[in-house]
């Protein structure tokens, strides 16, 4: 039976809950997600007190995330609170109220705990072998280094957007004076972190609010043809260019901005200026933004469980299992169907000139390729595109994205148009996408009832090509159709085909 766990993120600006089914080192998806604005942090003075009203806030927020946990028939709620209450000085009298008033019992995570998590969240769902993560939040900033995809330092300092906001923005729109000052402030916070380099690891990567915010404007800004930050790659000009629009615009301009929640109007300049400082400070034009983080992270620990690090040996691999099984795929069917592209792609060789990371997108796409049914039969090669796009494929790229969701569109008719997201592909990829789909498109129809009576396919790479299926019973259905479907192939090709 599938397990559901809540983990809720008790923020200094905002608390959020996801809830996840799952079958530990199985499958996982998510059910739930929700968040809300709190602002914890928000008037802290020199005595170091939460403030009565933000701890309403909070525990008002801790009673509705349990009562909807309860709804959803969460087994296990995993509770934590990161920088404005593990540095309250009456941190003990509000967790004593969260748990009495809203029977939810906190877990206060160390300034390492929260940058480990983060880590988790990042590793497991990005490429990132050797690199740093940054991690903006409301009320701290954790900057880690990874290598070998493992957890090698961190670094932490309390401040974030919302601490940076109250601490030295006084007007607004902001003046000169204050952005100096905002500028200076946030400098000297960082200016023993003498490790944040890209010598020492060409990626970065950034998670939280701030970050995924930034994201999704430069997003709405140039008409991104991707509705996912996950993957996005933010330019360092470009998030400098960003910063001096909004230096211009009072909140009011900025809750207009599109992709900028108004919640985070009066945030967004100071997190964007802790960030170009990082990049700036590190050396870094670019920052591949992450949509997994501390939540995810914590659940990493449960669904791995017994790993030690928890992390996905195969973390591709098993994305792309894991979408296939959340939507019940045909195991076999997608194997035989992978396996007899694959045959076709390695005899080819001569003629596509392609390499191993065609080889994988090809395998995967084939893998995933009949998702779409679970919407419907019809057209299911354009819902099971939809689902690709949509789904949170871990550890790809948004190129490669858009080119196995173009695999699975065109794996059963039509002519390869890559459309809106040729705006993300190389000049060569639509013919790339050509070449594989024809592949592709030949094995389904070998495999057009589904069982697997064509076990394999040899190759004579001629003109006409000639393609000899290795059968066990009758495969003229099988035949016929994929002759049929052969008309791809030579487009891509140049070449006439016949399959026998």
């Amino acid at each position: 039976m599938q397990k559901r766990i809540g983990i809720i993120d008790l923020g200094s600006n905002t608390t959020r809950m996801i809830v996840m089914g799952y079958t530990p080192h199985h499958s996982f998806r998510l059910l739930d997600e929700v968040r809300e604005s709190v602002r914890l942090a928000e008037g802290i003075g020199p005595d170091g007190r939460l403030t009565p009203s933000a701890m309403d806030r909070a525990v008002a927020t801790m009673r509705l995330f349990h009562a909807l946990s309860h709804s959803e028939q969460v087994q296990m709620i995993v509770p934590v609170a990161t920088s404005a209450v593990r540095e309250a000085t009456n941190q003990a009298e509000f967790v004593a109220r969260v748990a009495a008033e809203a029977s939810v019992s906190m877990r206060v995570l160390t300034a390492r705990e929260e940058a480990y998590y983060g880590y988790l969240g990042v590793v497991n769902s990005i490429d990132l072998r050797d690199g740093f993560t940054i991690d903006i939040g409301g009320g701290s900033t954790q900057v880690s280094m990874v290598r070998g995809r493992g957890f090698l330092r961190w670094y932490s300092q309390p401040i974030g957007a919302l601490r940076a906001a109250e601490r030295f923005v006084r007007s607004d729109p902001i003046s000169n004076k204050d952005f100096r000052a905002l500028e200076s402030g946030v400098a000297d916070y960082f200016a023993s972190l003498d490790w944040l380099n890209v010598e020492q690891g060409p990626m970065l990567v950034g998670i939280g609010g701030t970050i995924r915010t930034l994201a999704e404007i430069d997003q709405k800004l140039h008409g991104y043809p991707l509705d996912r930050v996950h993957g996005y790659v933010l330019l360092r000009e470009r998030l400098e260019a960003l910063i001096n629009q909004l230096r211009s615009m009072d909140q009011r301009q900025r809750e207009d901005v599109p992709g900028l929640r108004r919640d985070r109007a009066d945030l967004i300049l100071p997190g964007a200026v802790i960030l170009a400082h990082l990049m700036r400070r590190g050396g870094f034009e670019a920052l591949t933004v992450g949509g997994q983080g501390l939540r995810e992270g914590i659940f990493y620990e449960h669904f791995l469980v017994g790993e030690q690090p928890p992390l996905f040996a195969d973390m591709r691999g098993f994305s792309v299992q894991n979408l296939a099984r959340i939507y019940n795929y045909e195991a076999l069917h997608a194997a035989k169907v992978r396996d007899l592209a694959l045959s076709m792609f390695d005899q080819l060789r001569s003629l596509h000139h392609y390499g191993e990371w065609e080889r994988m997108l090809l395998g995967y796409a084939a893998t995933l390729h009949d998702i779409g049914l679970a919407v419907n039969y019809y057209d299911h090669h354009k819902h099971g595109a939809y689902l690709v796009l949509n789904s949170a494929l871990q550890g790809f790229t948004h190129r490669e994205i858009a080119l196995i969701a173009l695999l699975v569109q065109f794996h059963r008719k039509g002519d390869v148009d890559a459309g809106p997201l040729r705006a993300i592909l190389h000049p060569d990829d639509e013919q790339r996408v050509l070449r594989l789909a024809a592949l592709l498109r030949i094995a389904e129809y070998l495999e057009r009832r589904k069982c697997q009576v064509v076990q394999d396919i040899m190759v004579e790479v001629g003109d006409p090509v000639r393609m000899v299926a290795r059968t066990i019973g009758d495969a003229a259905v099988e035949i016929w159709d994929a002759n049929r479907a052969s008309r791809l192939f030579r487009k891509a090709y140049g070449r006439d085909v016949a399959i026998c």
